[in-house]
Order: structure tokens, then C-alpha cells, then sequence
């Protein structure tokens, strides 16, 4: 038997930890401000940003795969909600929204 969890991240969350992921790892966002936020589901979920500068150019800024579970785990343990660290992760999308998915196997 196994145990499954999904945190679904309203696309605020989702931005929010995007943005501090980048900051926390140096890669900070483009300046300007969020015109568009989207969610692709391919074979793998993809989180697109488009930035608009104060100029009128618009820059986009995709995250996916271990860029987008990372920022989704240090969202999550910042706001002191429970990952268990041995469990696998995935990511999904569930009624729109990115999910982080945790798969925990007893010992």
C-alpha cells in the first residue's frame, strides 16, 4: 500500500515561488512586469511567464521538470508545509492548477 498527496498551487502560489526560486538561485526574473502567466501540459508541465518591460518588450520565461518541482518544494517548506524527503515527487495538473505530487511508500 502507498500513500498519495497533492498540493495544488493556485497560479499566485505558483508565481510567487517561481519568482523566489529565481531569486534564491540567482537566475531573477527579466525586469518588468507579469502580462501573462500559462500552463502548458505536453508530456511534461511547463509554467510560462511573459514579462513586459517598461519599454513594451515582452520576454518569456518558461520553468519545467526539476527547475519547476524545486521551486514548488521551497515554496512549500517555507510556508512550513510538510514534504517528506524520501517520498517521490512528481508534477501534474490537476482542474488547471500545477500540483506537486508526493508518492510515499512505507519502509
Amino acid at each position: 500500500m502507498r500513500e498519495l498527496r497533492c498540493i495544488v498551487f493556485e497560479d499566485g502560489e505558483l508565481i510567487k515561488a517561481l519568482i523566489a526560486h529565481g531569486q534564491r538561485t540567482g537566475k531573477a526574473m527579466p525586469p518588468g512586469q507579469i502580462s501573462s502567466f500559462e500552463i502548458e501540459r505536453t508530456p511534461e508541465v511547463i509554467a510560462r511567464m511573459v514579462i513586459t518591460s517598461d519599454a513594451g518588450e515582452k520576454t518569456i520565461v518558461p520553468t519545467s521538470g526539476a527547475q519547476l518541482a524545486a521551486a514548488m518544494i521551497a515554496y512549500c517548506i517555507d510556508r512550513r508545509v510538510p514534504v517528506p524527503a524520501h517520498a517521490a515527487k512528481s508534477i501534474t495538473v490537476i482542474d488547471g492548477h500545477v500540483a506537486l505530487k508526493i508518492t510515499m511508500r512505507p519502509d
